[in-house]
């Protein structure tokens, strides 16, 4: 605990603060311009926004996400260099290299090919997640019934903006939520809605249980982040029951002045059984 009191009071220090994620509940939602799909999945967080764009399927069927996301979210280390239009990037013992408008790919000095090409979107160097994961050893899986790329691994997801930010930080500031966490792996969200004018997501997710779950147990549990602070769901909000393979909204309104970075949803299931 005092470690985490620490961790607290350095990352609010540095500028980055904490705020409650309003509105999750699902109860009625304000129209968004764009329905998105959910395309990507991190060990238990699925990745719906990442900035400036969420990640996206090209003309190849590959799914692209930004350069950025690559550093913050997988943990490695990025460079990007602007007269050869190159990135490369690195984890563990091995370097990739890619070359915006380029099929061409470099892994620890070979050469080698692919079917897509890495694009500029926004000033941001989008790349897709596939070569990336192969080119990488990361372990991958593509779901083509749900449409959802899939990456685990021990060394994902560690990086401060995710064990720091969102899981340390969660627990010394808001405590556990209302009942032992049974899965992480109980809704899947399907589709989002974003107002990027407002900042505002409304994120629909459908049980994947296979069973009823009583009213209090559904914990769809969304992040936002951003430059200066992370916005958290309320632990005592209300959690309806959700039928077998029946969907839940949760919602959320921008809590910063900032443009948000990521969008990060875990679905998890609550004990609430009688003590």
């Amino acid at each position: 605990m005092k470690q985490n009191k620490r961790l607290l009071a350095g990352l609010l220090a540095a500028g980055m603060s904490l705020v409650l994620l309003v509105g999750s509940n699902p109860g009625k939602v304000h129209a968004a311009p764009k329905d998105y799909p959910v395309l990507l999945k991190i060990n238990e967080y699925y990745v719906l926004y990442t900035a400036p764009k969420p990640p996206y399927v090209d003309a190849n069927y590959r799914t692209m996400i930004p350069l950025r996301s690559i550093s913050e979210l997988l943990g490695a280390k990025v460079s990007y260099d602007a007269n050869s239009k190159t990135a490369t990037i690195g984890m563990d013992d091995v370097t990739v290299i890619f070359t915006i408008g380029s099929k061409s790919v470099s892994v620890n000095g070979v050469a080698g090919s692919m079917d897509t090409v890495p694009v500029m979107e926004q000033n941001s160097m989008f790349i897709p997640v596939s070569v990336l994961a192969g080119s990488l050893g990361i372990v991958s899986k593509w779901d083509q019934s749900n449409h959802l790329y899939t990456l685990t691994g021990d060394t994902l997801m560690q990086t401060d903006i995710i064990k720091l930010a969102l899981e340390d930080l969660e627990r010394s500031a808001f405590g556990a939520p209302p009942g032992a966490i049974i899965s992480n792996d109980a809704f899947r969200p399907v589709s989002y809605t974003y107002d990027p004018a407002k900042g505002s997501f409304t994120v629909k997710s459908q049980n994947i249980t296979g069973n009823d779950i009583p009213a209090g147990a559904a914990d769809v549990a969304a992040y936002v982040v951003f430059k200066d602070s992370v916005q958290f769901p309320v632990q005592k909000r209300e959690r309806p029951a959700v039928g077998k393979d029946g969907f839940t909204l949760v919602t959320a309104q921008k809590q910063s002045p900032y443009p948000p970075l990521y969008l990060l949803v875990k679905g998890r299931l609550l004990d609430r059984s009688p003590i």
